[in-house]
């Protein structure tokens, strides 16, 4: 009989649990990788229409799916790789594969064109620089490719309380339809001097600056002016460098 009290025992049972945890937890990860990855495209589907404004936090999963896919014809919301230089589609570039390793395909974009009548957008990934991380979202323009639609930020690593406000309602109401906002001084022109973009105001509130000025400013956030200032950057300078060739080429 083996001596249970020797250390001879204890090393063989230890090494003994530890392989059986492994192979389990294994077997685990493996038998949930499907769940797992259908999950994220879920989280990223949902994160680009609320956006849009066509999803909220609890539409069911099977209606947000029913967005990017169509049993009789085009899906609503169809994504497209663009080469950010000319602003046409990546013809060479397969979407599925862009979806699971975009950093490989450096200069390329994934943009989503919504062809639903009525509801006609354009949602654009956005990636900035906040105080601990980059703040990754959507931004959504009307057809026209001006008008703002909505702002989702999905992915950030922010101060609760503080950069962190840029998830909560008051501070995404800011970029909704009827707020008015736009990117360009003038409709169609895709210029560097007409392309201003958004900016977050620091000391002094939108509706304290003139009329003309108030489409293009945010309210920023108290305490949080680096966060403010990344997505001032990513709404301006970022946005016009990555997005401008397409939104340019799709009016012409």
């Amino acid at each position: 009989m083996a001596n249970v009290n020797g250390n001879n025992f204890t090393i063989v049972f230890a090494i003994i649990s530890c392989v059986t945890a492994s192979v389990l937890l294994s077997g685990a990860n493996e038998g949930l990788k499907d769940l797992q990855e259908s999950n994220v495209k879920t989280d990223k589907q949902r994160s680009v229409l609320l956006a849009a404004g066509l999803a909220t936090a609890t539409t069911a999963p099977e209606e947000i799916s029913g967005w990017f896919t169509s049993e009789n014809g085009a899906p609503a919301i169809t994504p497209i790789v663009i080469d950010e230089a000319t602003g046409k589609v990546a013809t060479d570039v397969d979407v599925e594969k862009f979806s699971k390793k975009p950093e490989k395909f450096e200069g390329k974009s994934m943009v989503y064109e919504c062809s639903k009548p009525g509801m006609e957008s354009i949602i654009l990934p956005i990636v900035g620089q906040g105080l601990w991380g980059p703040l990754k979202g959507y931004i959504a323009l009307g057809n026209d490719g001006n008008s703002v639609l909505g702002l989702c930020f999905y992915n950030h690593k922010e101060t609760p309380g503080l950069g962190a406000e840029i998830t909560e309602g008051w501070y995404m109401d800011q970029f909704a339809k009827e707020s008015g906002k736009k990117i360009l001084l003038k409709d169609g022109d895709y210029s560097k001097e007409s392309f201003i973009g958004i900016s977050s105001l620091k000391g002094v509130k939108v509706v304290d600056k003139p009329a003309s000025e108030q489409p293009y400013l945010i309210d920023g956030i108290s305490g949080a002016t680096i966060t403010s200032d990344g997505v001032t950057e990513v709404l301006t300078e970022t946005i016009f460098e990555k997005y401008s060739a397409y939104l340019k080429n799709r009016k012409s």
